[in-house]
């Protein structure tokens, strides 16, 4: 019989939500008979595009290329994301699955629209207005997304940002199972991710937001069962980061400005730059136009370096350093870390100093895209056939989980950064 893997993102949850877990009619069973890693060092910045990318392809940005949510793109207030497969240059889990014999099912997973896979679904995110989403999840999803589908799966849009797309997810997985019974299956859920942006870090919402995902995973675990499938398949729930609380938001590109270093107009839009510094929350990437100009480098270094108590500035790393210290490399120069309870804004014309306004996850009161060890830790849960049951493990890493589907499913990502958590599966 071949085997089955089911892998949900389960974005932004930490080690202390396993004890809600517990208690939830559908993920208790699961999580009773799971092996379970209560800290997983995520990678940096720690943001969803750039985790996804390397949960499902277990290498670092360095190598994938993913390196925040948001590509930069000189003079556009609202740049597009890293929605493509095209954009993650390395070997990912479900494409080598089908290599490997197994049919594999994207749904919703960050970074993998246009997959070369059987079966694609992908949400439009909460980015996209509301009246947009449906031509842009039909755009990005492959032929799996017949009429009849979208129609299945169409009650899940008359509900609120969060809520919609995760219960899409979920019907979505159910139609697909019913249908078609993939031997992988991608998951990205992200309301828990929702309730820590808009309530902090540690906030008790975040119960509530766990029964709806268990609602949700039962839509998903009924259908495996009516299938057969249920205890053939092996169930692993992952997440991409963790949160910190924020108190304020600082604006950087102020500073550029009153340097002449960067140039708007009355609207606030950028009519010209020298440099550029774009939020990835809690961190951010510095870009000079031309990253050769020794003298606007040094320039630059010593403006942040002036002012690290104005923009509230812990670290500023060279492209060199953290590339060695974390394996992220691209075309920035220096990539900004704040200092605890504040993180970088977004908004070019903003104060200084801004209060937090949840009107966008980088300024909101929780938020991520900090260094790994940093905040509550991200986990991860295995439990099904291939996986030992009771075992714990202290750490791991998010580039250890594919490569440690894939020796559940029988083979290998030779490219892969992470190693196969050997120590609680089933030999």
């Amino acid at each position: 019989m071949k085997k089955k893997l089911l892998l949900i993102s389960l974005d932004a949850m930490i080690g202390k939500d396993i004890e809600i877990l517990k208690i939830l009619p559908t993920f208790a069973p699961i999580l009773e008979k799971a092996s379970i890693v209560k800290s997983v060092e995520t990678v940096y910045p720690s943001m969803t595009y750039t985790a996804h990318a390397s949960i499902v392809s277990g290498t670092y940005p360095e190598k994938h290329g993913v390196i925040t949510n948001e590509v930069f793109t000189p003079l556009m207030n609202k740049a597009p994301w890293y929605e493509l497969r095209t954009q993650n240059k390395a070997q990912i889990l479900p494409e080598l699955a089908q290599e490997n014999g197994y049919s594999a099912f994207i749904n919703s997973w960050p970074t993998l629209v246009g997959a070369n896979v059987d079966y694609v679904i992908q949400r439009a995110g909460i980015h996209y207005p509301k009246e947009e989403q449906e031509s842009e999840i039909r755009k990005n999803s492959n032929a799996v997304l017949t009429q009849e589908m979208w129609d299945y799966c169409a009650e899940a849009w008359t509900l609120p940002n969060y809520y919609s797309t995760d219960k899409f997810s979920a019907l979505a997985s159910k139609y697909v199972i019913n249908r078609y019974q993939p031997d992988l299956t991608l998951m990205h859920m992200t309301l828990p991710d929702h309730y820590r942006h808009s309530h902090g870090v540690l906030s008790e919402k975040l119960v509530d937001a766990y029964k709806y995902l268990d609602d949700m995973l039962a839509i998903v675990v009924d259908e495996l069962k009516a299938q057969g499938l249920y205890e053939q398949t092996t169930f692993v729930f992952c997440s991409d980061h963790g949160q910190v609380d924020i108190d304020m938001s600082v604006n950087a590109n102020k500073l550029l400005i009153e340097n002449g270093l960067l140039t708007v107009d009355e609207e606030g839009n950028m009519t010209d730059w020298q440099v550029y510094v774009q939020s990835s929350a809690v961190s951010a990437h510095v870009y000079l136009k031309d990253p050769t100009d020794q003298q606007l480098t040094d320039k630059v270094y010593q403006l942040l370096n002036e002012n690290r108590e104005l923009l509230y500035i812990e670290h500023i790393f060279t492209r060199e350093q953290v590339k060695k210290t974390y394996r992220l490399d691209g075309n920035f120069t220096f990539v900004l870390e704040a200092k605890e309870g504040s993180s970088f804004g977004f908004n070019i014309m903003a104060d200084y100093q801004n209060p937090i306004m949840n009107e966008d996850y980088r300024v909101s009161r929780g938020t991520h895209g900090h260094i790994p060890s940093k905040g509550e830790q991200p986990c991860l849960i295995l439990s099904g056939p291939g996986v030992l049951e009771g075992k714990e493990l202290s750490v791991a890493k998010v580039v250890d989980i594919a490569p440690t589907c894939a020796a559940i499913l029988g083979f290998e990502m030779p490219e892969a950064d992470g190693r196969v958590l050997r120590e609680i599966l089933v030999d």
